[in-house]
């Protein structure tokens, strides 16, 4: 059973019958020990699926699992104090992580971690982490990363509480690669991933708003040059529609539009545009370029881009704080 009190959640839930269901990539539940070892007992629906574990906060001696046996166990070499994170490492189109139940040698302790800020992202497949481990084959649960993913990295090592609502193939209101077309992630904002009817349970309120999407949104506006513009006004409304949702519970938020993130050249008069427009309205509205990458699959930035873009983001971050 999962002690919902003395660990702590990162990212949308269900908590259903005594297990926790986390569903977008980088979604986490941390813990705190005392002791000399820990099992963790957890399912991937449908399995098979990776998660990581990070000990002491430690980003980059991170380790990586495929979970296929059910549990997990990691033993200490002494008892000592620990914070534990596991993190779902597939996105949400491909699994959820059912996390069934954490076993302490030792005792469990209140989670105590202060983070430095709190940061909501809504992204598609540039910070889900989609075929970043892969060039020419077909994307999969092997090939694509979350938390390799320049946002998850840079927010991690920045040491972010964070809500990272992402999907590969969406946009913000439409997309070519989703049935139907006019449906978007705006759509799905106070549920737990895209898709579902599941409320939400943790809302975060967040002091900085990342946003990650536009590049699935003009394949839509490409498909029909006389419905062009419409669409595209259509988009920035939806834009402004996201940030003012967020703006409920902060009117001090920091806005952040990213793009670039896999050189898609001819979207980039989408995000400007919108910025140029909405930028009048909103005194902490912040736009960044990244000279990305399109080597690995589908076009998509390779894990090397992340980790050159992760430095790239924690450096704007810290300038807009």
């Amino acid at each position: 059973m999962i002690d919902l009190f003395n660990t702590h959640i990162n990212g949308r839930y269900l908590f259903k019958d005594n297990i926790l269901y986390l569903y977008n990539g980088g979604s986490s539940l941390s813990f705190k020990m005392n002791g000399d070892a820990f099992t963790i007992y957890l399912e991937h629906i449908p399995s098979p699926g990776y998660f990581y574990i990070i000990i002491d906060r430690d980003y980059k001696n991170k380790i990586k699992v495929l979970n296929e046996s059910g549990f997990y166990q990691h033993k200490f070499k002494e008892k000592s104090i620990h914070y534990i994170d596991i993190i779902k490492a597939n996105e949400a189109n491909d699994n959820a992580l059912a996390i069934k139940d954490i076993i302490v040698n030792g005792e469990l302790y209140r989670y105590d971690h202060v983070y430095y800020k709190k940061v909501k992202v809504y992204g598609d497949s540039t910070v889900a982490g989609f075929g970043i481990l892969g060039h020419n084959e077909f994307a999969s649960i092997h090939t694509s990363d979350s938390v390799l993913d320049f946002v998850y990295h840079a927010l991690y090592e920045l040491d972010m509480e964070m809500d990272i609502f992402s999907a590969s193939g969406w946009g913000l209101t439409f997309s070519s690669y989703t049935d139907p077309k006019n449906t978007g992630i705006i759509d799905f904002i106070d549920k737990v991933k895209v898709n579902s009817n599941v409320d939400n349970q943790d809302v975060l309120k967040e002091d900085i708003l990342i946003i990650s999407l536009g590049c699935n949104d003009n394949s839509y506006i490409q498909e029909d040059k006389t419905l062009r513009d419409t669409r595209i006004n259509y988009f920035i409304r939806q834009y402004q529609a996201l940030i003012d949702y967020e703006l409920r519970n902060n009117k001090d938020l920091k806005i952040l539009m990213v793009y670039g993130t896999l050189k898609e050249e001819n979207a980039y008069y989408l995000y400007e545009e919108t910025y140029e427009y909405l930028k009048p309205l909103y005194k902490n509205l912040y736009i960044h370029r990244f000279n990305g990458d399109n080597t690995a699959i589908s076009n998509h930035a390779y894990v090397t881009a992340h980790e050159r873009m992760a430095e790239e983001l924690k450096a704007v971050i810290k300038e807009i704080i």
